[in-house]
C-alpha cells in the first residue's frame, strides 16, 4: 500500500488550510481539468484519489449516474462522506494499486494530483484500461516532472528568477518536505508517462502544462513563475478500440 501522509494530523490540518485559500489547484489545475471533461450525463465515473470528494459531488451534479471515489486517507473520506455525499456517490477506502477488483465499467476515470504518489505506474494504467468501457476516457493531473525531478523533491528559483532542478533522468522515489518531513512521491520523466499510456491501449488526445489566466494572476501574482516552469502536467486519453 502507498504511504498515506494525508492521515498525519499536522499534514491534514495544514492541507485543509491551503485548500480554503486561493491556491494552485483552484487557479491553475482545476480550470484546465474542467475544460477537458467529457459529457457526464448518465455516465459512470471513478475518481482515483478523490480526497474530500468535491469533484465527486460535482460529477454527480453534472448528471453522472454513478460516481465512485477511492482514497487511502480515512480523514479525507470522513470529510467526503460528511460534506460531499449524494445518493449516487460511493466512497471507498482503497489504494490505487488495488483498483482491478472494482466493479466497472466506467466511462471516465479521473484523478487530480494523485498519480505521482503511485509506485507502479504501468500497472495502474493497465488496471484503468481494464476498468474503462470502450472509448472510455482517462483524465488525470499530476505534479509536473520538472517539479518532481530533483532528489530533494522540488527544484527552486535562484536569485535571478531562473528555475534550477536536476536528476531528471533518475526516475524513482523522492522524499521532500511539504508541511511535514519525508513526504513520499515518485518521479517519472514525461517520456515515460506518455509512452506508458500510449503502449497500454490508449490514444492520447491532450497534454496540457497549465499557465495562469489573467484572472488567476490578479488573484495570485506569484503564479507568474509558471510561465518559467510548469507546476502541473495534465493528460487526457481514451481507451482505443482496434
Amino acid at each position: 500500500m502507498a504511504r498515506n501522509i494525508f492521515d498525519n494530523s499536522t499534514f491534514f490540518s495544514e492541507y485543509m488550510k491551503l485548500r480554503s485559500e486561493k491556491n494552485y489547484n483552484d487557479l491553475l489545475e482545476q480550470p484546465e481539468m474542467a475544460k477537458l471533461l467529457p459529457p457526464l450525463s448518465g455516465k459512470a465515473v471513478l475518481d482515483a484519489g478523490c480526497g474530500y470528494g468535491a469533484n465527486c459531488r460535482s460529477f454527480s451534479e453534472c448528471g453522472a449516474e454513478r460516481v465512485v471515489g477511492i482514497d487511502i486517507s480515512k480523514k479525507m473520506l470522513e470529510k467526503a462522506r460528511r460534506e460531499n455525499s449524494l445518493g449516487n456517490i460511493e466512497y471507498l477506502e482503497k489504494d490505487m494499486a488495488d483498483i482491478s477488483d472494482l466493479e466497472g465499467p466506467f466511462d471516465l476515470v479521473y484523478s487530480s494530483l494523485a498519480f505521482h504518489y503511485v509506485k507502479d505506474f504501468e500497472k495502474l494504467i493497465q488496471d484503468i484500461h481494464g476498468l474503462l468501457a470502450p472509448r472510455g476516457v482517462l483524465l488525470f493531473s499530476q505534479e509536473h516532472p520538472v517539479v518532481t525531478a530533483t532528489k530533494d523533491y522540488r527544484g527552486h528559483f535562484d536569485d535571478f528568477g531562473h528555475y534550477v532542478f536536476g536528476d531528471y533522468q533518475a526516475e524513482g522515489k523522492r522524499y521532500g518536505t511539504w508541511f511535514v518531513k519525508d513526504v513520499e512521491s515518485y518521479h517519472r520523466t514525461a517520456a515515460t508517462i506518455l509512452t506508458t499510456i500510449a503502449k497500454n491501449g490508449f490514444r492520447i488526445t491532450d497534454v496540457i502544462e497549465p499557465v495562469p489566466s489573467s484572472m488567476a494572476l490578479r488573484e495570485r501574482p506569484d503564479l507568474e513563475k509558471d510561465f518559467i516552469r510548469p507546476t502541473f502536467l495534465i493528460v487526457k486519453a481514451f481507451k482505443d478500440t482496434y
